[in-house]
């Protein structure tokens, strides 16, 4: 047994962490067993990614705290989804938990029918996929051996007595309605009324008109581009949420674009997070630290307005029925603070 912990300042105290050991574990198991109280949309997408491209492993997913606590319409369509997939092509399927509360987490992978390695401890599946939350995890690792076939073993049970398969469960009619995912995200602050209304008083009047594009793999649709390949051929895709925002050479040249730096945002539902221009012409747009957060800003909204579904491609009809298609950068008076908007009906 190994102790994994996160690897972030000041507490960098193992050479190895749970998101490594995850993904090398998966690249070789042909099944995957978990049982996991919370899970994240952009997860649930990107798993069944995974095995749209790879053929591999089975997955059988019980779910164990949202029918209790709730779903959001993103993370149930994405549970709908993987489901689906799943059964499609006999390759497992999503169970929820709705007799008790489980908050576990034991992510077992087997090869040939032997359980070769385990992993319990305190990440979530989002932990492993699509998670952007500095959060410090604790985590227990086994082998192949004795404690990894009764790990499999106890997981069958868990399975046997709490599982329902999610498509003989009755669709939820209540959702939790707004887009939640930026609350409490490292790197994004929620701003006041009273601090969004002083810099909205500061704008100078210089702005600028972003088109997003629908290309079928950049822009919004990253995740349906090349994904990263191991030497073995495991794919692992580009994140859900991974956006790249472009705008034209003309436009960044034009006096008062603010060209390769970087500056802080805020947005116009009241978000703050940092944002650079980079690469030629400074055509880039992105946000630091994490490319997610833009495009959680940016999809979450999409998909909370019901213009776009899970692992769905951003169309042109997409942003019609968004009601706007363009992000507008607005200067301050502040160099280092920017104003961008996103809303929809604008068009």
């Amino acid at each position: 047994m190994e102790l994994l912990l996160s690897q972030i300042a000041p507490a960098k105290l193992s050479s190895r962490n749970t998101i490594s050991i995850w993904q090398d574990n998966l690249k070789t198991a042909d099944e995957l067993t978990i049982a996991s109280g919370y899970i994240s949309s952009d997860a649930l997408i990107e798993l069944a990614k995974i095995v749209e491209i790879n053929r591999k492993p089975q997955i059988d997913l019980l779910i164990g705290m949202h029918w209790f606590d709730g779903f959001t319409h993103q993370q149930y369509e994405a549970a709908a989804s993987l489901n689906r997939m799943l059964s499609e092509r006999k390759l497992g399927g999503v169970y929820l938990s709705n007799k008790v509360r489980f908050h576990g987490k034991i992510y077992a992978f087997s090869t040939n029918e032997i359980c070769t390695s385990a992993i319990i401890g305190s990440s979530n599946l989002s932990s492993f996929i699509g998670s952007s939350e500095r959060l410090y995890e604790t985590d227990c690792y086994f082998t192949e051996g004795s404690e990894t076939k009764s790990i499999l073993a106890t997981l069958d049970q868990l399975f046997d007595k709490l599982a329902t398969p999610l498509n003989e469960m009755p669709t939820p009619t209540v959702f939790k309605e707004y887009n939640d995912l930026l609350e409490d995200h490292y790197w994004v602050e929620r701003v006041n009324n009273e601090r969004f209304a002083d810099v909205q008083s500061t704008k100078t009047g210089r702005e600028f008109s972003i088109l997003i594009k629908p290309e079928p793999k950049s822009h919004l649709n990253c995740f349906f581009g090349k994904g990263r390949e191991s030497k073995r051929g495991f794919v692992l895709p580009r994140p859900w949420y991974e956006v790249e925002i472009m705008a034209g050479s003309t436009m960044t040249s034009q006096p008062g674009y603010p060209r390769g730096k970087e500056f802080t945002v805020i947005t116009d539902d009241q978000w703050s997070f940092k944002c650079l221009t980079q690469g030629d012409y400074f055509k880039n747009l992105r946000s630091t630290e994490d490319l997610k957060i833009m495009g959680k800003w940016i999809k979450g909204r999409m998909e909370a307005r019901g213009a776009l579904k899970i692992g769905e491609p951003v169309t042109q009809a997409t942003f019609d029925h968004y009601g706007n298609q363009h992000l507008i950068l607005s200067e301050t008076t502040d160099p280092d603070i920017w104003l961008l908007d996103f809303s929809p009906d604008k068009e």
